[in-house]
C-alpha cells in the first residue's frame, strides 16, 4: 500500500477523493424509519445474495431521491457520493433523520467523533428522536464509555422491545461477563427480530460469544446463523472479539481467519486477523491481511497505522539472551527476542538483556511456569508507533502492553526525560507473560493487572508504593468496587480515572492476600482461574473467604495502611497549597517544618511535587547539606526517581567521599534515564574495581552504544572485564578496537603489551 501518514483515512473523507471501497463490515440496518424499498434490498444482503443486493441498491441509487438515494449509495460502499448527498440534504434542513443517517455513515467510516458531534446535533432538532439516541449511545460504546450503558437502559426503558437497543447493550454486558444479563437481553431481542423484519445474524453472533466465554462449543448458533446466511463471517468475527478482551489473541487468530474464509470480502475481519497475527509475532501473516484490509476499506486508520507501523519494524534491530536457570547455569529456561529502534539499541541493549535474565528467573520460580516459546520484547522510541503497536491508534496514555509472549512499550526516549521508569515498567509487563501464559490466558482483567502490579512493588526495580490522589480519593469516597465487579473498572469504567484506580486497587488486593496468606494463595488463584473458575470461586478456594467477606476485610486493611491520611485528605491538601506558598517567599523555615509533616503523615509520596525533594532542598538552602543528603537517601529507597535530583544526589555524595552508597543511586537512575554517560562509566570502573565482570560489561556496552567521544576508554573497560573473565582472546580483540579509535592511548597500549606477553 502507499505509505500514508497517520489519520489519513479520516482526512481523505473529508476531502472527499477517495472513491467508493468495498465491504467493511457485514451491515445490519436496525432504523425502523428506513424505505421499506431498501429494506427489501437489505434482505438480499442479509441472505448472503450479495448480486441481487447490489443491484437492487443501485437501483434505488439512480431512481431514488432524497435520504433513500443517499442510503443507498452508503449501502453500496460509494462513500464519496454518500457524504455529498447527505451533505446537500442537510444544508437546508432541521429534519434529525438526515444528521442521523449522516453520523451513521461516519461510524461506518470509523469516525467515532465526527459521528458522535452529528448525532448530537439531529437531538437538537428533535431531543426524543429515538434513532439519534440509539447512534450516540452506540458511538459512545466504541469508546468503551461507561455512560453508554446507562443510555442504553433508559432508552430500552421507554422502548423495551428496540432490537438495536438490546443488542448493543447485551455487548456491554458480555464485555463485563455478565453472561445472564447478557442472554437475557439476546433472547428479548431474539424475540422482535421477526415482526421488525429483522435479521436475527448479529443475535446468534453475540450467543456464540457468550458460549465462548463459558467455554460451550460454539456450533449451535454458527450453525443456526450459516442456515440463514451461508457466508455470514461475523459468526466467527464477533465471538473473536471476546477472545481478545480475555488476552486469548491465538484463539482470536483462528476465528478470525474461518471468518475471512467465510467471506473474503469482510475488511474488518481482516484488520482484526492482520493486528492479531501481528500479536502474536506473524508478521508475514499479517502484513498479507492488512494489505488486503486496506484494499477493502482504506478509511480505517487503524488498518492504515498498523500497515507503516510494520515498515518502521523491518527496521529495528533483533538481539537475544538466552535465559539460565539461576541454580543450574548448564540447563536454559527460556530465551528473550529483543526488538529496539536503531537509535538507542545498542544504549538500552544491555540494561534489556540483564532485566529480561532476572525477571525470567524470577518469574518461572514464583509461578512455576517455563517458557514454551521464546518471549518477545518491543522498545519503541516513537510513543505514536507504540501506540499503533497497542491499539493501533496513536495517541494513547499507555506505557506498556503485553499479548502472550509478545509485550511492547515506550523506550526512554519516548517520554520527556524521567518521565516514566522504564525498569520497572518492562518488569510489570514480563510479570503478565507469565501469569498470562501459566492459565492459557484464562485469567479476569483485575487479577492479571494486580499481579503485575503487586510484582513492581514487590519484586522489581523501583520500590514505589506511592497512591495519587485521585486514587486515596476514590478510596476515601467509596468509589472502590467490590472484588467480584473489579474487572467493569478496567473494560466500562464509569468515571474519569477509574481505570488508573482500578490497577491501584488490584494491586492492593494482591499485595493484601500476599501478607495475610501468603503468596501461595495467589499461586492457588492463579490455578484456579486456569480452571476456569470465577473470581469468587477462586478467592474461596484459596483463602476461605466469600467475596463479600473479603471485602470487608481489605477494606478494613486499607482503614489500617491510610485510615489516617484519609481521614483528613483535605487537611493534607491544604498543607500541600500552604507549602507552595512558603516556597514563592523563599520561607525555608516553614518548608522544612511543612514537608516534615506532610512527610509523616504520608511517606509513600515520593512522585512529582513530593515534600522531600522540597525538604532537601530547604535543608540545603540553610546550608544542612548532610541533612539534605539523607532525606534525599530516604526517597530514593522509597522509590523516589526523579533523575534531576538523583544526580544532585550522586553528586552530593562522591563530593562527600561516600561513594560506595552512590552506586546503588546509580544503578538506580538507569532504569529511569539511562543516557547519562558520566554515570556509565563510573559504574564500569567501579564494577570493574569490584571484580564484578559482567555488570561492568554492562556499562562499557552501554557507552559504546552511546557513541561517546572517548570510545578507547569504554573498549579498553571491556577488554579488563574480558580479562577478568578469563577470556583472553575477547581482551585482545576490545584492546585492538581501543587502539583504532584512538591509537596513541597509553592504557589501551599497555594492556596490549602485557596480553601478548610471551607470544
Amino acid at each position: 500500500m502507499p505509505r500514508t501518514d497517520r489519520w489519513s483515512a479520516c482526512v481523505l473523507l473529508v476531502l472527499g477523493i477517495v472513491a467508493s471501497g468495498g465491504v467493511q463490515a457485514f451491515p445490519v440496518y436496525y432504523d425502523l424509519d428506513r424505505a421499506d424499498t431498501l429494506r427489501s434490498c437489505d434482505q438480499h444482503q442479509y441472505e448472503g445474495r450479495k448480486q441481487a443486493a447490489q443491484q437492487c441498491y443501485q437501483q434505488r441509487l439512480e431512481q431514488a431521491s432524497g435520504l433513500e438515494r443517499a442510503d443507498a449509495a452508503a449501502a453500496l460502499g460509494d462513500i464519496r457520493q454518500a457524504n455529498k448527498l447527505y451533505r446537500e440534504l442537510a444544508a437546508d434542513s432541521t429534519d434529525p433523520a438526515i444528521k442521523t443517517h449522516w453520523a451513521n455513515l461516519y461510524l461506518q467510516t470509523h469516525q467515532v467523533s465526527d459521528a458522535e458531534a452529528l448525532f448530537r446535533e439531529a437531538l437538537l432538532y428533535d431531543v426524543t428522536w429515538l434513532p439519534a439516541r440509539i447512534g450516540l449511545a452506540k458511538a459512545l460504546s466504541e469508546g468503551f464509555e461507561g455512560q453508554a450503558r446507562e443510555a442504553l437502559r433508559q432508552i430500552l426503558d421507554e422502548y423495551p422491545d428496540n432490537v438495536e437497543a438490546l443488542l448493543l447493550l447485551a455487548r456491554i454486558e458480555l464485555e463485563l461477563q455478565n453472561l445472564e444479563e447478557a442472554r437475557r437481553l439476546l433472547d428479548h431481542a431474539l424475540a422482535n427480530v421477526g415482526a421488525q423484519g429483522l435479521p436475527p445474524l448479529e443475535i446468534y453472533a453475540l450467543h456464540a460469544g457468550a458460549n465462548l466465554l463459558e467455554d460451550k462449543p460454539l456450533k449451535f448458533w454458527t450453525d443456526r446463523a450459516l442456515r440463514y446466511n451461508p457466508g455470514y463471517g461475523d459468526i466467527h468475527a464477533i465471538p473473536a472479539h471476546f477472545y481478545i478482551i480475555t488476552y486469548r489473541y491465538r484463539e482470536a487468530v483462528d476465528l478470525y481467519q474461518k471468518a475471512v474464509a467465510l467471506d473474503p470480502e469482510l475488511a474488518t475481519a481482516h484488520r482484526d486477523l492482520g493486528i492479531n497475527q501481528l500479536r502474536v509475532n506473524n508478521v508475514f501473516a499479517a502484513r498479507y491481511h492488512l494489505q488486503r484490509a486496506y484494499v477493502l476499506d482504506p478509511f480505517d486508520a487503524q488498518t492504515v497505522n498498523t500497515l507503516r507501523l510494520l515498515d518502521d519494524l523491518d527496521k529495528m534491530r533483533v538481539s537475544y539472551v538466552d535465559v539460565p536457570d539461576a541454580d543450574d547455569p548448564d540447563t536454559m529456561i527460556g530465551r528473550v527476542l529483543i526488538r529496539l529502534d536503531r537509535e538507542d539499541a545498542d544504549a538500552l541493549e544491555p540494561y534489556v538483556m540483564d532485566l529480561a535474565l532476572r525477571a525470567v528467573q524470577l518469574f518461572s520460580k514464583r509461578y512455576d511456569f517455563t517458557l514454551q516459546k521464546p518471549m518477545v520484547v518491543e522498545l519503541y522510541h516513537d510513543h505514536d508507533d507504540f501506540g499503533v503497536r497497542t491499539v493501533s491508534t496513536p495517541g494513547i496514555g499507555l506505557l506498556g502492553v503485553t499479548f502472550g509472549y509478545l509485550t511492547a512499550m515506550d523506550s526512554p526516549k519516548a517520554r520527556p526525560v524521567g518521565g516514566f521508569h522504564w525498569g520497572s515498567t518492562l518488569w510489570h509487563e514480563m510479570a503478565h507473560v507469565f501469569t498470562l501464559e501459566a492459565t492459557n490466558h484464562r485469567l479476569p482483567r483485575w487479577f492479571s493487572e494486580g499481579l503485575s502490579v503487586y510484582e513492581e512493588w514487590n519484586t522489581g526495580p523501583l520500590p514505589d508504593r506511592e497512591l495519587s490522589m485521585d486514587v486515596l480519593t476514590a478510596i476515601r469516597d467509596g468509589q472502590l468496587l467490590p472484588i467480584a465487579d473489579l474487572d467493569q473498572g478496567f473494560v466500562r469504567p464509569s468515571y474519569n480515572g477509574q481505570v488508573q484506580v482500578s490497577y491501584m486497587q488490584a494491586g492492593l488486593i494482591c499485595d493484601f492476600i500476599s501478607r495475610r496468606w501468603g503468596h501461595d494463595a495467589l499461586q492457588r488463584m492463579l490455578k484456579a482461574f486456569a480452571a476456569g473458575e470465577s473470581t469468587s470461586e477462586a478467592l474461596e478456594g484459596a483463602i476461605g473467604l466469600e467475596a463479600a467477606a473479603f471485602d470487608t476485610q481489605f477494606a478494613d486493611n486499607l482503614q489500617t495502611l491510610f485510615g489516617d491520611l484519609l481521614d483528613t485528605l483535605d487537611d493534607y491538601a491544604a498543607e500541600v497549597r500552604q507549602l507552595d506558598r512558603s516556597l514563592q517567599f523563599d520561607d525555608w523555615v516553614s518548608a522544612v517544618a511543612l514537608s516534615r509533616d506532610l512527610i509523616r503523615r504520608y511517606p509513600q509520596r515520593v512522585g512529582e511535587g513530593n515534600p522531600y525533594q522540597i525538604l532537601a532542598m530547604a535543608l540545603r538552602e540553610q546550608g544542612h547539606v548532610d541533612e539534605a543528603i539523607e532525606v534525599l537517601l530516604d526517597w530514593q529507597a522509597l522509590g523516589g526517581h526523579d533523575p534531576q535530583a538523583l544526580v544532585q544526589l550522586i553528586d552530593d555524595l562522591r563530593a562527600a567521599g561516600r561513594s560506595q552508597e552512590a552506586v546503588p543511586v546509580m544503578e538506580a537512575i538507569n532504569w529511569v534515564m539511562p543516557y547519562g554517560t558520566e554515570v556509565h562509566r563510573w559504574l564500569g570502573e567501579h564494577y570493574l574495581e569490584q571484580q564484578q565482570p559482567e555488570l561492568a560489561l554492562r556499562e562499557f556496552n552501554a557507552l559504546i552504544g552511546m557513541q561517546v567521544d572517548d570510545l578507547a576508554s569504554a573498549y579498553l573497560g571491556k577488554a579488563r572485564a574480558a580479562r577478568l573473565q578469563n577470556d583472553e582472546q575477547t581482551a585482545r580483540r576490545e584492546v585492538i578496537y581501543a587502539l583504532e579509535s584512538a591509537p596513541f592511548y597509553r592504557p589501551a597500549q599497555h594492556l596490549l603489551l602485557e596480553l601478548s606477553a610471551g607470544d
